[in-house]
């Protein structure tokens, strides 16, 4: 049996390039390309490397990994404290009350996105509603137990305060361009 080498060139320095070297070699490449981008490391810890790949695209902002779009869990908290968690959390609110003024007052210098005006007209929208099924009291002025069941029924009029909060869109948007317009972007 004799080797075919027919198809291979016989001095090295005889092999050409295809095309020219510069921008068009790499056209399929993406642009911005990060060192991490190279790095094969199994972040997430697991051995796995499905889940490596999921965190890193969680990591990355491709939130959309599931097949649906991911939304925050903010808005879905229950809002029902036993005591001690009540009195847990106030306590962690006076550390952190310092640190969440400074927060607020670099937001508020910030034009707010869609998004920011959407959270913020729903949750007018659930306060209204909460205003109206204790006929006026303020969430304060009601007793634990009577806001947990109003909480319950706010959930279930969940469609009904979204509407509310698309029709109050444009009046949130405004409230917050006379507030811009009223100090002159400080405060």
């Amino acid at each position: 049996m004799e080797n075919d080498n027919s198809n291979l060139p016989k001095d090295l320095g005889e092999i050409e390039p295809t095309k020219d070297v510069g921008e068009d070699n790499n056209a399929g490449l993406p642009k911005n390309l990060s060192f991490r981008d190279f790095m094969v490391v199994d972040t997430s810890y697991t051995g796995n490397e499905y889940l490596a790949y999921q965190a890193q695209k969680r990591r990355r902002g491709h939130y959309d990994t599931f097949g649906d779009s991911y939304e925050p869990e903010g808005e879905e908290l229950s809002e029902v404290l036993s005591h001690a968690q009540r009195i847990k959390a106030s306590l962690r609110m006076k550390k952190m009350s310092k640190r969440i003024g400074m927060a607020r007052k670099r937001a508020m210098k910030r034009t707010p996105t869609m998004d920011v005006f959407k959270k913020r007209a729903s949750r007018q929208a659930r306060r209204d509603m909460f205003k109206t099924l204790t006929r006026g009291q303020d969430k304060g002025d009601v007793s634990i137990a009577k806001r947990a069941d109003i909480e319950k029924r706010l959930d279930r009029l969940k469609p009904r305060i979204q509407r509310m909060a698309m029709r109050m869109l444009p009046a949130v948007r405004k409230k917050d361009r006379d507030r811009k317009n009223s100090t002159g972007g400080k405060k």
